[in-house]
């Protein structure tokens, strides 16, 4: 069998997406309370939510680069959907945990 090749911006994203759900595990289980492990949860997610808009613009500029615009309209929303869902998540959890406490 040959081996699948994967690109370098799918393995940085599986690593940071791999060290990301170790970190916040650890941390929660560092935390006291539940207040504490559902905060400590909710940044882990909001940290999964910006390294998954990276990862969408990785995808948009650099691996379609140009073919974008050959792109199904669908395609188009789901891409639009994700980035917009997880952009408004990290910036309400961010705007949650550093501005509002």
């Amino acid at each position: 069998m040959s081996k699948i090749k994967m690109s370098l911006p799918i393995k940085a994203f599986v690593a940071l997406m791999a060290l990301n759900l170790l970190t916040t595990g650890f941390f929660v289980l560092l935390a006291h309370g539940q207040d504490a492990k559902h905060a400590v949860a909710m940044f882990g997610i909001s940290i999964f939510s910006l390294i998954f808009v990276g990862f969408l613009i990785v995808i948009k500029d650099v691996i379609l680069g140009e073919h974008w615009s050959k792109v199904s309209p669908v395609i188009k929303f789901i891409w639009w959907f994700m980035f917009l869902g997880n952009s408004l998540n990290f910036i309400n959890q961010f705007m949650t945990t550093f501005i509002f406490n």
